[in-house]
């Protein structure tokens, strides 16, 4: 263990004197001013940004895809809800039946029970499954989302040049006179238009 630790250390001494001497060999670069002072000019920086909200509530295809994923959601809770009631129509119905003696045997009292749990345990599974495949498609619904906005904005900016354009969320404060979100959205609906 100590021979170990020896050549780990001899190793590491190594590397560093090595990176030490490749270091002298190098001058160190002169720093870059931020504002160019060596032409006495300051760069200005020129940066717009998009409010992601309004993007989402006005953007058509998010709209679209929302209203269609909120379908989802609904049959879901049905199908949930139906599923549910009809478990427990059928406890009842064992409930009921054993209220009144109909079992004529312990063995058929537990098939029912059996049948019940595994249909209890079928439901949640789907069910799961259901939430998944939903989980899923909100996740393609947002990489779809955020790819035709990303899309967008650098054919936006082929023609505008801006040196960055950010979300809104990004930053405290933005002069309002840099919002560019009206003109993303229509853009957006324009392109979406003309792909119909």
């Amino acid at each position: 263990m100590k021979k170990l630790s020896v050549t780990v250390k001899t190793l590491i001494a190594c590397v560093l004197a090595t990176l030490a001497a490749s270091c002298d060999n190098k001058q160190a670069p002169a720093p870059v001013p931020a504002n160019n002072e060596s032409t006495g000019v300051t760069a200005a920086i020129n940066i717009r940004y998009i409010d992601a909200d309004s993007v989402i509530s006005s953007y058509k295809l998010a709209q679209e895809l929302m209203e269609e994923q909120q379908r989802e959601l609904n049959k879901l809770q049905q199908w949930h809800q139906a599923t549910e009631n009809n478990l427990n129509q059928l406890a009842a119905k064992i409930q009921s039946k054993q209220q009144n003696n109909a079992y004529l045997t312990q063995e058929s009292f537990q098939s029912d029970m059996q049948d019940l749990q595994n249909k209890g345990q079928a439901a949640e599974r789907d069910f799961a499954a259901k939430q998944q495949k939903l989980a899923n498609n909100d996740m393609a619904i947002r990489a779809r989302l955020a790819d035709s906005l990303n899309s967008f904005v650098r054919d936006y900016n082929a023609v505008h040049n801006y040196d960055a354009i950010l979300l809104r969320e990004a930053g405290v404060f933005f002069k309002p006179e840099l919002n560019i979100t009206a003109e993303v959205i229509e853009g957006l609906n324009a392109r979406l238009e003309a792909s119909k």
